[in-house]
């Protein structure tokens, strides 16, 4: 009997091991697929928190953190859900999340080509604030890598959609906004290295310095080209449409995006100046 037990308590063993090695490679491919997303994710958030007094930056951070994890938790039992009643909903949702990822990016590279001139500057934002914008961000972006990751998992059992929707969701939640906490503090750490007596130190410290303001001076545009290379990607797949090489296929996506997204967005402000100039012929 004793054996008898040990044999059970193996084979269980041995299941649950093939469970975490299968949870582990749908995450990986699901992780894939979603870091365009956590590439804006990423822009979004430095850029938010840019601004805030220096001693109130980590303390915002972390209730932005807070605030994106509460976002994946509710919006992912919302997608399993929906995925469970209505089948199609999610590729549904991944089409309508993809075009907008495309007309966010259009909209985005229009204002960098023709910024307008005449643009009002806006008083500068509280702390609460730039943590609700962030949060409210992050909640399209967080529903949007909830979608992308069940459509890469494909059909699979509930429990390993869990499985793969919190492993993704940790990950990428303290993935980002762990890198977002060194990039506001590269500075810092840059200035007190600075201060060493050790040469060598000092010319990282000095270099760490000046580098931070530069990196999140170009987090803006890869964010942009990450969100088009998403909505590309998501195009693509709805389409069918394969390359014949991964850089072939990023540069395609990319491409595809851009070129979604400036049509979405210039046909909006084609509407709108039609509209204007309706309003102001009456």
């Amino acid at each position: 009997m004793a054996a008898a037990a040990a044999d059970d308590l193996a084979a269980q063993g041995a299941k649950i091991a093939a469970a975490t090695d299968d949870v582990a490679i749908l995450a990986a491919k699901a992780g894939v697929k979603t870091s365009g997303v956590a590439g804006d994710d990423l822009a979004v958030g430095a850029g938010q928190i840019s601004g805030i007094s220096p001693n109130r930056e980590l303390a915002a951070l972390w209730r932005i953190t807070k605030g994106s994890a509460r976002n994946k938790i509710w919006l992912g039992a919302l997608l399993l859900i929906a995925g469970h009643l209505l089948p199609d909903a999610i590729t549904v949702a991944l089409v309508i999340g993809g075009l907008y990822l495309a007309y966010e990016g259009g909209e985005g590279l229009l204002s960098m080509l023709h910024p307008s001139p005449d643009t009002v500057i806006e008083p500068p934002m509280s702390e609460d604030e730039k943590v609700r914008g962030a949060i409210n961000t992050d909640r399209i972006l967080s529903l949007e890598m909830g979608i992308i990751s069940l459509a890469a998992i494909g059909d699979v059992s509930l429990s390993y959609k869990i499985a793969v929707l919190i492993l993704v969701g940790f990950v990428m939640t303290v993935g980002v906004y762990g890198l977002i906490a060194v990039i506001i503090r590269l500075d810092d750490m840059g200035l007190a290295l600075a201060r060493a007596d050790n040469g060598l130190k000092k010319k990282l410290g000095y270099r760490m310095a000046n580098a931070a303001p530069i990196i999140l001076k170009i987090l803006g545009p890869l964010g942009m080209v990450a969100m088009m290379a998403v909505a590309g990607g998501i195009i693509t797949h709805i389409f069918h449409i394969e390359f014949p090489h991964w850089t072939i296929g990023l540069l395609g996506d990319i491409a595809c995006g851009t070129i979604v997204g400036l049509i979405l967005a210039g046909g909006q402000h084609l509407l709108l100046k039609i509209k204007n100039s309706f309003t102001a012929g009456t």
